[in-house]
């Protein structure tokens, strides 16, 4: 098994260890095979200078025999069970009918140490197919750790496709039509055009400063795959508290 993280806005350690983000508003896939499927909608926050955040993730497909688990943050979002509350109590359980356990407490480590020092309230879901997640909910956004097995004829998403090969591990792959496992659609919006040479052009002190706050060389601010580019990225455009949750990283 190898696990995929996803924090702020949002970036990910893929299955085989690629760093790649996605700044765009709406439903993606985040693991698409045969039998698993697992979506997260990205949405802008009030911290984020018009970037997305990972507002809620879903689980559905063959796998969880017709059920859907979605959980949103803490402000504005929920814990659902084939669309009807679950989990409400803290700490709280629940058996899916046979087919997968959720526990919602305050146990586990968090994917960002910067948010190590905040109250926990973590989903994990035990799920069929040696399929664990671990969902942390926060205000406005939430992190996400998926450990898996790679799946028999193959797989795509966010997280990537787990082929052993990082450079292949591509984000965008959005969501259509009856494929959303959400209640509703968001028009995807594309990620604002921004890139790291526009702030080097623009903002000459705010891209020494990332690179002090990333603890980054030039060399990683050129590559889109580096794991301190997306840091660089967010001290330039995305504003200071994810900033400072990739720094910790």
């Amino acid at each position: 098994p190898s696990t995929c993280r996803i924090w702020g806005d949002p970036h990910f350690e893929t299955f085989d260890h690629a760093f790649v983000n996605n700044f765009a508003e709406g439903e993606f896939w985040i693991v698409r095979s045969k039998m698993v499927y697992i979506q997260g909608r990205y949405l802008a926050t009030p911290y984020t200078n018009g970037l997305s955040a990972t507002h809620a993730i879903a689980v559905g497909g063959p796998f969880l025999l017709g059920h859907t688990i979605v959980v949103g943050p803490m402000d504005n979002g929920q814990i659902l069970v084939d669309g009807q509350p679950a989990c409400s109590g803290f700490p709280s359980s629940m058996d899916i009918a046979g087919v997968a356990t959720l526990r919602y407490d305050n146990q586990g480590t968090v994917v960002d140490a910067a948010q190590a020092h905040l109250d926990k309230h973590i989903v994990h879901l035990d799920l069929p197919l040696d399929t664990h997640m671990e969902v942390m909910r926060w205000a406005n956004h939430i992190n996400v750790r998926i450990t898996m097995t790679p799946r028999v004829g193959g797989q795509s998403g966010d997280c990537g496709t787990f082929d052993g090969n990082p450079d292949d591990d591509t984000t965008g792959n959005a969501v259509y039509g009856s494929e959303c496992l959400f209640h509703h659609m968001t028009p995807v919006r594309p990620s604002p055009e921004h890139d790291i040479e526009e702030c080097i052009r623009n903002d000459a002190t705010k891209y020494h400063m990332a690179l002090r706050t990333c603890r980054a060389t030039d060399e990683d601010a050129k590559n889109k795959h580096s794991a301190k580019y997306g840091c660089i990225f967010d001290v330039c455009f995305a504003g200071p508290q994810y900033a400072a949750q990739d720094a910790a990283m």
